[in-house]
C-alpha cells in the first residue's frame, strides 16, 4: 500500500476534508504541470471516504 494519496480532485478533497473530517498533510501545486493538488495520507479511513465518495456520487448519476 502507498503512504500517500495525492488528490487533484478539489471536490473529492472537500468531501474528505469537510464531510469526513479526514486531515490532509499540505495543499500545493505540481511544478510540473501546475496543477493543484492535496496530500492525504494513505490509511484506512480515507480508503473508506473515497469509497463513500464513489457511492455517492453513483448514487447521483442514477437520480
Amino acid at each position: 500500500m502507498k503512504k500517500y494519496f495525492f488528490c487533484y480532485n478539489g471536490s473529492v478533497a472537500s468531501y474528505l476534508k469537510h464531510i469526513k473530517g479526514i486531515p490532509f498533510i499540505t495543499n500545493a501545486i505540481n511544478p510540473k504541470d501546475g496543477r493543484h493538488f492535496w496530500l492525504f495520507p494513505q490509511t484506512e479511513e480515507l480508503s473508506q471516504g473515497l469509497n463513500d465518495y464513489r457511492e455517492m456520487r453513483e448514487q447521483q448519476k442514477r437520480a
